[in-house]
């Protein structure tokens, strides 16, 4: 009898556990879901805006079961100076990331492997650069772009998207080098290689983690850029965030055809994520050493 109730007691308490991570489970993935569609809401709304007739995109209440309609989209297809300007930002973004990449990674490299100097001061002063508000900085760029003949001007947008940026690769890939094991090199330079054939043939396939993350959170800061496309751009050089913001407009907003740049601005941004995320799992795969 006593062997029985124990049984029983087993029995329950096993019941009880997998009742609590049931629940639980149920919980985590009630959780996962609301905050999935609240995140993912603005983006459905703002597709939906884009695929409603004129007049209709911002009605109230909203019309949410419509006949969807491209119009929107051949309009902003049809106009020529969106066209350009997408051009434009996808041509001067892409440069930029490659060049800040060229830059910063070989940079940061170098303030994790070698004694520099006043590092800390260095690292500091590399920081600074993020840490001035945007509108604090632009009349001086735009009297030295005025002044190198850079102002609207595709090289003048590409350096500009690399100084943005450049601060944020050198910081986060120099914390990407400070894991990986100097080890590493060491044996790569006692089976022959040089300082540079480590560096690439050891060092960045161990990073390239870091050096997508950063390529990824480059693009996207340069391809949403608003103000220094405002200030130092006119007619040649748009980028594709002016032209979206010109259909604000001072007495009335074309909510529809807004919503359809906002739409096409997002897909190389998807694209680009896509693309690289399957690089970026790659080299996640392959694992970093920490140092210890």
């Amino acid at each position: 009898m006593a062997t029985t109730d124990s049984d029983s007691a087993t029995a329950s308490q096993r019941l009880d556990k997998d009742t609590r991570e049931t629940i639980v489970t149920v919980v985590r993935h009630t959780i996962l879901l609301t905050w999935s569609f609240i995140v993912l809401f603005p983006l459905y709304w703002l597709a939906s805006m884009s695929l409603k007739p004129p007049g209709t995109a911002n009605s109230l209440p909203p019309d949410w079961i419509f006949l969807p309609t491209v119009y929107n989209y051949i309009q902003l297809i049809q106009d020529s100076g969106f066209v350009a300007a997408f051009a434009n930002s996808l041509v001067m973004v892409s440069a930029s990331v490659v060049l800040v990449l060229l830059i910063g990674v070989p940079a940061a490299y170098v303030l994790s492997r070698y004694d520099i100097p006043m590092e800390r001061d260095v690292l500091v002063w590399i920081l600074s650069s993020r840490m001035l508000p945007p509108i604090a900085v632009v009349l001086p760029f735009f009297i030295i772009f005025r002044e190198l003949n850079l102002f609207d001007t595709r090289i003048g947008m590409v350096l500009m998207y690399v100084s943005i940026n450049l601060s944020l690769v050198v910081w986060v890939m120099k914390a990407f080098f400070d894991g990986i094991p100097e080890t590493l090199e060491e044996a790569a330079r006692v089976d022959g290689a040089t300082q540079f054939q480590g560096f690439r043939k050891v060092v960045l396939p161990a990073a390239k983690p870091g050096i997508f993350s950063v390529a990824i959170i480059s693009f996207i800061f340069a391809w949403i850029e608003l103000l220094f496309g405002l200030v130092l751009t006119s007619f040649e050089a748009v980028p594709v965030t002016l032209f979206v913001y010109s259909f604000i407009g001072s007495r009335s907003i074309e909510w529809g055809m807004l919503a359809a740049a906002s739409t096409a601005m997002i897909v190389p941004v998807v694209i680009f994520l896509i693309a690289v995320n399957k690089y970026l799992a790659a080299g996640l795969s392959f694992g970093v050493v920490i140092k210890e």
